[in-house]
């Protein structure tokens, strides 16, 4: 993904780590799917290509966004987690979901996690986030 020159406009700035729709998908997958490895974020129905997928999670890790974790024994352990910076994003996450809860007619209500996000959205984070209970863990590379 091609970058700007620096900008001192924190929408610009944001935009560039994750502006695009494919990185928005992989943080989704990461902090609301609590996806870790390659072959689940493959998995997701939005059908990333395998090159798209590889450049998005490299540019989340040299962007602090994830954590990559090799595996000990072979590739297909490679794992990511988000960071901090990442966890942060929940409420910006929520709130894209609010407005397509609202603008897209094809929104699947009988999904638990919408109706949760509804109901419940302060509930739905804190359960959330204890997925990541070792965020803060120094191992992880914060």
């Amino acid at each position: 993904m091609k970058k700007r020159t620096s900008s001192v406009c924190p929408i610009v700035y944001s935009l560039d780590i994750w502006g695009d729709p494919w990185s928005l998908i992989i943080l989704r997958d990461v902090l609301i799917h609590n996806k870790r490895y390659y072959r689940e974020f493959l998995a997701s129905r939005e059908r990333i290509s395998t090159n798209i997928l590889s450049a998005r999670l490299q540019s989340l890790v040299e962007a602090d966004l994830l954590v990559k974790t090799e595996g000990e024994t072979n590739r297909a352990q490679t794992m990511y987690r988000p960071t901090q910076k990442a966890l942060d994003l929940f409420p910006v996450i929520f709130a894209i979901m609010h407005w397509g809860l609202k603008y897209n007619p094809n929104t699947d209500m009988s999904i638990p996690i919408m109706k949760e996000l509804v109901t419940d959205e302060n509930g739905l984070k804190q359960r959330l986030l204890r997925n990541f209970d070792d965020v803060s863990d120094p191992t992880l590379g914060q």
